[in-house]
């Protein structure tokens, strides 16, 4: 009998997309003024420009640039032989139980002292160097097959996509922040004088401020919503490394984190719910949890 091989998009790929939405309108009013700039020496359609711009975002998802580009944008360096390894055994385990042997990934190491890893461009998995360092192999199987489970769900898109569109809002704000610390002086020595001088200073430092405020709200809303995401997805994920089989693994890697973590402890309301990953000890449970059902 030949097997199905399974798949594991879920809602949490959908709503991966939210972030995205809300940066659109500042995307399209950042976009709008770069094409205003170029369309000066090049008769540009504005049409043709954004729709080129937007479409150029599938950069992020080719393994070359993510390679090459993404990964010195994280800030993170290639495995050692050793490393590259284990994340190789670990990853042909995993792909093995997800049925989906083609599927090719980027292995990267962020130098870090907890326990961490993360995935994002739909090909690329970080681990921490502790994390390396201080989980034995099973432990880091449990870690890398929740990794993949973001990529195989297809919970990484929305990220990806995510982070091409805030590149020319975070652009406009940090400009905007700029013009204002160099603006400030001026500003302050004409708010001194009478008439129609003073009026129009006001209406420089008012416009100044609502640029600047326009692309860093933005850019805030979409990191808050990708937070409210985040934890969605997290659960999700932990419920696919179960189906795999690796529920298991995943629950001692996760006892790890909870040993340096403060969970939920001191922190406030607003730090609770906009936190991307759950606490460890909330996801220890809910994976214990599944593993006593899938037994019955």
């Amino acid at each position: 009998m030949v097997r199905r091989r399974r798949t594991f998009i879920d809602p949490a790929a959908l709503t991966a997309v939210v972030p995205v939405l809300a940066l659109l309108p500042a995307w399209l009013t950042a976009m709008s003024l770069i094409w205003f700039v170029v369309s000066i020496p090049f008769d540009t359609p504005y049409f043709f420009f954004v729709t080129t711009a937007a479409f150029a975002s599938v950069v992020m998802f080719l393994p070359v640039t993510q390679r090459i580009f993404v990964t010195r944008m994280l800030g993170v360096r290639a495995p050692d032989r050793e490393q590259r390894r284990r994340l190789d055994t670990a990853a042909r385990m995993v792909l093995a139980a997800a049925r989906t042997p083609e599927r090719h990934f980027v292995f990267a190491v962020e130098v870090s002292s907890d326990v961490n890893a993360f995935a994002c461009g739909g090909h690329i998995l970080v681990v921490s160097s502790f994390a390396l360092e201080s989980l034995d192999d099973d432990e880091l199987l449990g870690v890398v097959a929740h990794e993949f489970s973001h990529h195989l769900g297809a919970h990484t898109i929305g990220l990806s996509f995510a982070q091409w569109f805030s590149l020319p809002v975070l652009l406009f704000a940090r400009l905007g922040e700029y013009t204002r610390r160099v603006a400030r002086s001026p500003l302050r020595r004409l708010a001194g004088t009478a008439g129609i001088a003073r009026h129009s200073v006001r209406l420089i430092d008012h416009g100044l401020r609502g640029f600047s405020w326009l692309f860093g709200a933005t850019l805030t809303t979409a990191q808050r919503l990708n937070d409210l995401v985040g934890r969605d997805a997290e659960f999700h994920a932990d419920r696919r490394v179960v189906e795999l089989g690796f529920g298991r693994q995943l629950s001692r890697a996760l006892t790890h984190v909870a040993a340096r973590d403060g969970s939920s402890v001191g922190r406030s309301r607003n730090e609770r719910i906009f936190s991307s990953h759950p606490p460890a000890r909330t996801r220890i449970a809910r994976i214990e949890a599944l593993l006593r059902s899938r037994s019955r």
